[in-house]
């Protein structure tokens, strides 16, 4: 594992109703060539003009325009082309269910508005190497499969990858395969390319428990081994006794910049800086909100943020969250991963992660059985 100047990792999601998961709804991300043609670093990046809309129809007394239904995300129709190549089949609209489109899967939707969405945060390629997404393969009305996201992670060795139980609980290992060195997933400029690999198996937490997120870790064992480079490398794991209280730390991902419809997922990896609070303090704000004064933090989680606009979001979870080890800061390690939050970014309630060095030596013991199963050599990663 190589040391970095910055790192990153982004959040998951929550527990029962009054949390909000993290976790991106199962649309396209862009991941496909075909989505979307390779635009040169210096071109034009505004967005191509849809044409399967040919005439404009009004609704809504003229504040929604009709179009077809995966155009409508929200509310709001789509203009940055997410989800809009390999659409899934089956979802339910966004748009009013009482539409006055004549178009039977034409919804009404909000008309888009001229804001140019920020570009402050955005990762530098290679910054974060240890970053990778989690995708699951659909077969829609074509043969060919299209990707969907599920969340992000961690690569902890070349054939192992960190992540959040509550991402992949509900799939079957055959179903998902990772992403690694992806950086903007519109465009395939990037200097080195991305790698994938099936996930041959993975384990989730014997204590993880899928309403409160305790517990919530999970490690994918990869049927392909990467081969670590400039863009794809190994995060480093602490030890149980590791302290990050107070520390400046930073998280990733391709998750939304707000919570709610007015949230936008990127298509450059984000970056954020959180700083990790104490459990008391957390467990203070955290009472606070609709969690109400009882609530209990369990020892599994840490927190980090409560600056507001600034947390990991939908989208984010599994991702990692690192900093700078306290006791050799030449090097950085990962001190959570992106489990739940209440809303995104608000004042004084930090987002809530998994506690790795609680789940250090679960995660250790595990990673090592499973590469044995798989006669892979452990090495020297942790």
């Amino acid at each position: 594992m190589r040391s970095l100047v910055v790192l990153v990792t982004v959040l998951a999601a929550a527990t029962a109703i009054p949390r909000e998961r993290r976790q991106a709804e199962p649309d396209c991300f862009w991941w496909e060539p075909d989505c979307n043609n390779p635009v040169d670093p210096g071109g034009n990046t505004s967005p191509v003009p849809n044409n399967t809309v040919d005439t404009l129809v009004l609704c809504n007394g003229g504040a929604g325009s009709c179009v077809p239904y995966y155009l409508c995300r929200e509310g709001d129709i789509v203009t940055d082309g997410a989800g809009l190549i390999n659409i899934r089949f089956g979802n339910s609209t966004t748009g009013q269910s009482n539409s006055d489109c004549p178009q039977f899967l034409d919804v009404c939707c909000n008309n888009p508005t001229d804001e140019i969405p920020p570009t402050d945060n955005q990762a530098q390629f290679g910054e974060f190497p240890w970053m990778v997404a989690v995708l699951r393969e659909e077969q829609v009305v074509s043969d060919k499969p299209v990707n969907l996201y599920v969340c992000g992670g961690s690569l902890i060795h070349p054939s192992v990858v960190l992540t959040a139980a509550h991402c992949v609980a509900a799939y079957k290992a055959n179903e998902l395969k990772i992403r690694a060195g992806e950086w903007d997933t519109q465009r395939t400029y990037e200097l080195y390319p991305h790698q994938e690999s099936k996930v041959n198996s993975y384990v989730v937490h014997e204590g993880y428990n899928s309403g409160a997120l305790f517990n919530d870790y999970a490690l994918l064992f990869l049927e392909q081994s990467l081969e670590l480079g400039p863009n794809v490398d190994t995060i480093c794991l602490p030890t149980a006794d590791l302290n990050f209280q107070n520390s400046q730390c930073w998280a990733t991902g391709w998750g939304k910049d707000k919570f709610g419809k007015d949230g936008t997922f990127q298509n450059v990896l984000k970056k954020i800086q959180l700083e990790v609070t104490t459990h008391k303090h957390c467990q203070t704000a955290l009472r606070t909100t609709r969690l109400g004064k009882f609530f209990v933090l369990d020892d599994s989680f840490i927190c980090a943020g409560g600056q507001p606009g600034v947390d990991t979001c939908k989208g984010d979870g599994g991702s990692p969250l690192v900093c700078q080890d306290p006791q050799d800061p030449s090097r950085y390690v990962q001190a959570g991963i992106v489990a739940w939050g209440i809303g995104c970014g608000e004042e004084g309630i930090p987002g809530v992660y998994a506690n790795i060095p609680y789940g250090s030596q679960w995660i250790l013991e595990n990673a090592v059985s499973g590469l044995n199963k798989q006669n892979i050599p452990v090495g020297s990663y942790w």
